[in-house]
C-alpha cells in the first residue's frame, strides 16, 4: 500500500513539474535563488491591473508554501516622463512599510482608491505627502520620513530592482529572485498558485 501511494505522488510530481515550462511559464532572471523561499510582487500604485489584483494578495499569501516569505516591491517606471512621481510613488511606499501595521494597508489602500476610483491627480511629492496627511499622518512627521536618508536610500534600491529582474510590466511575480512569472501563461489563481508554489520549489 505504501508502494502505491509513493508511485502516485511520483506520478503526479511528474505531472506538475512537466505541466510547466522555462520561457513559456516562466524566465530565469538571476543566476542564484534567494536563501529563503521568496515571493515578491512587483507592482505600482499607479497600476490599474496592479489595483485589481490587491484584493487577490491575501489569498496569494495563503496559498504559499508554508515558511514561504511574500513581499512587495514599487516599480519606478510610472508614469512616464516624471521622475519626481516617479521616486515619489517608491518612497510613498517605503514610508507606509515604515508606518507598518494596519495604518501601512489603510494608507496603501487609499493611495490606490485616489488614484483608480476618484482619478485624482498625482503627480508630484506634495501632493503625496498631502495624502499621508489625509489619513492622519502629521505634516511634521511625513516631512521628516521624506526627508530621512535611510528612507531615501531604500527607495532609491527600490526603485532599481525591477530592472535587475527584468520586469516590463505589473503586476509580475519573482518567486526566489531567480524566477519570473509569466503572468499570461496562466488561465486561473490555481494554476497560477500551482506554478508559483512549483518555483518556490526549484533552486
Amino acid at each position: 500500500m505504501k508502494s502505491i501511494f509513493l508511485a502516485l505522488f511520483l506520478t503526479c510530481s511528474i505531472a506538475v513539474s512537466a505541466q510547466f515550462q522555462e520561457r513559456i511559464n516562466y524566465e530565469v532572471v538571476a543566476e542564484k535563488a534567494t536563501a529563503q523561499a521568496t515571493v515578491t510582487e512587483y507592482f505600482s500604485l499607479y497600476c490599474g491591473h496592479c489595483f485589481q489584483f490587491e484584493p487577490l494578495v491575501e489569498d496569494v499569501k495563503s496559498k504559499l508554501k508554508p515558511g514561504t516569505k511574500f513581499e512587495k516591491s514599487h516599480v519606478s517606471y510610472i508614469p512616464r516622463g516624471n521622475p519626481e512621481a516617479q521616486l515619489g510613488m517608491v518612497k510613498s511606499y517605503v514610508i507606509m512599510e515604515e508606518i507598518g501595521g494596519e495604518k501601512e494597508e489603510e494608507i496603501k489602500l487609499y493611495f490606490f482608491n485616489q488614484v483608480h476610483i476618484q482619478s485624482r491627480k498625482i503627480d508630484d511629492v506634495a501632493t503625496m505627502k498631502t495624502l499621508f496627511i489625509e489619513k492622519g499622518i502629521t505634516k511634521e512627521a511625513i516631512d521628516k520620513y521624506f526627508s530621512d536618508p535611510k528612507i531615501t536610500a531604500k527607495a532609491e534600491k527600490m526603485a532599481k530592482e525591477w530592472e535587475l529582474k527584468q520586469i516590463t510590466n505589473v503586476p509580475t511575480l519573482v518567486v526566489n529572485g531567480k524566477y519570473k512569472v509569466i503572468m499570461n501563461s496562466v488561465k486561473n489563481m490555481e494554476e497560477m498558485m500551482a506554478l508559483v508554489n512549483y518555483l518556490v520549489d526549484k533552486k
